[in-house]
């Protein structure tokens, strides 16, 4: 965690942005097995992308916002960024089979309130310290 502590903003977004990445695609393995083997429908697999892409960006968030101690919501913001950003470009290189489309919409809310929530958790508050008047 002393890597965080003193590694510049841009490269501290940049481990976050990989660190939701690497999680997002761990956790959606299960879920996408369950899709194809019928016990999970469709639309459920969908909000489960979701959900997990949030989750993802919250953990990651809180993870390098308490490590760092400083910055948590634009920490948070640049993570979803980078990933809706590499969303958006997945879609334009995709061809004709990838679009863009209201799913990216609902990614930007899932990802924003994984941010917000991952800046709330990782703002680290010492309860020792007393206030001098």
């Amino acid at each position: 965690m002393s890597f965080l502590k003193k590694s510049s903003f841009a490269v501290c977004a940049a481990i976050g942005v990989g660190a939701a990445l690497v999680m997002t695609a761990l956790a959606l393995l299960p879920a996408a097995w369950a899709v194809s083997a019928g016990l999970l429908p469709e639309p459920a697999g969908r909000t489960a992308a979701l959900v997990l892409a949030g989750l993802a960006v919250l953990i990651a968030t809180a993870v390098i916002a308490r490590a760092r101690g400083r910055e948590a919501l634009v920490t948070g913001g640049a993570i979803a960024l980078g990933i809706l950003a590499l969303a958006a470009l997945c879609c334009a290189l995709g061809g004709g089979k990838c679009a863009f489309g209201p799913w990216l919409l609902y990614l930007t809310g899932a990802l924003a309130i994984g941010c917000l929530a991952g800046a709330l958790l990782g703002i680290r508050r010492n309860s020792h310290k007393k206030r001098r008047r």
